[in-house]
């Protein structure tokens, strides 16, 4: 997959990102993880113990030298790239933190992962959310636009792919995934939005949140 990546994303900054709330979809028994776009290796730190090996793929050259301090071992390039670098069922979890909506076909890369995985391996995933309230008030039902940005959000401008609850069900499970956890993260705050949600009677009930995040596990390879 080639990089798409807009100038104002290849400053550090933009790798630096903790995602904590992702921590609890890592399953505990994993001990060689991997996770891809791991940017500088900061949600990578959060993982490292004695008995685990923690792997990175990252396409930025900066960040992944810097990652190389945390993770045992860091491959810089594009997935695609480095595939056949990577050990093949090897790993108990392979992690992608909003990265697949950042790429051309993640059709075919949720379907590559599961030559990596081992028999118990999972994939986990968090992905935005394009029926997030806000982007479906604001940007499309006030605005009427459909306009990327450079600041981040549903419509970065990086953003090549955009899906929902739903369609990241559908896209698991057609490339022979079995969905073991969905859960919405980042939840709204407004409570205008809140309200609005909330008169939907159920309608708009994953609007509230901002990324889903998702366990996986091949059913078959």
């Amino acid at each position: 997959m080639p990089d798409h990546s807009t100038n104002h994303k290849t400053e550090i900054g933009y790798f630096q990102n903790k995602r904590t709330e992702m921590i609890r979809f890592i399953p505990q028994d994993a001990l060689k993880i991997l996770e891809v776009g791991c940017g500088a290796g900061v949600f990578c730190s959060n993982l490292i113990r004695s008995d685990r090996e923690i792997w990175g793929v990252e396409i930025n050259p900066e960040a992944g030298e810097k990652a190389k301090s945390v993770c045992n071992t860091v491959l810089i390039g594009d997935f695609n790239t480095v595939f056949d670098k990577l050990p093949k069922d090897y790993f108990d979890c392979v992690i992608f933190n909003d990265v697949l909506e950042h790429i051309y076909n993640p059709w075919l890369t949720i379907s590559m992962v599961k030559t990596l995985l081992n028999e118990k391996g999972v994939m986990v995933s968090s992905i935005p959310n394009f029926r997030y309230i806000s982007n479906l008030i604001t940007e499309i039902l006030i605005e009427k636009e459909f306009r990327y940005k450079p600041e981040g959000g549903i419509l970065d401008d990086t953003h090549i792919r955009f899906f929902t609850s739903k369609s990241i069900r559908r896209t698991f499970q057609e490339q022979g995934y079995e969905i073991l956890k969905h859960e919405g993260i980042g939840k709204c705050k407004s409570w205008k939005e809140k309200l609005f949600i909330n008169l939907s009677f159920g309608f708009l009930k994953d609007a509230r949140y901002k990324q889903f995040a998702t366990v996986a596990k091949p059913l078959y390879k």
